[in-house]
């Protein structure tokens, strides 16, 4: 070996002083704010696993928005009734002819 870092054998080179960080100490929120965040969470979770909540506030919101496109344009409105009675005439139409078919 050669240089400056040549050993003798049993002989360990200094150890390296490093300096000492504190880690910085991270303080817990209050009690308080604790319990006011996991409150928030549990009402979070509660209403969304309140299917039938969710289910009936969604069917309001669609039926408010039908009847302002209905207001809005009565033609819709019109053309959509339209659709359904005709719907329904053929299906009572379709289910007599069937019914007779049966019985001849």
């Amino acid at each position: 070996m050669s240089g400056k870092h040549a050993e003798t054998p049993g002989q360990t080179p200094d150890p390296v002083e490093l300096p000492t960080v504190e880690p910085p100490t991270i303080e817990p929120p209050p009690v308080e704010q604790q319990r006011a965040d996991l409150a928030e969470t549990v009402a979070a979770l509660a209403a969304k696993a309140d299917v039938p909540a969710r289910v009936a506030n969604e069917a309001s919101f669609q039926a408010g928005r039908a009847k302002t496109v209905a207001q809005r344009n009565p033609q819709v409105l019109a053309a959509a009734a339209g659709a359904v009675l005709a719907g329904l005439i053929v299906t009572v139409v379709l289910r007599r002819r069937r019914s007779r078919r049966v019985f001849r």
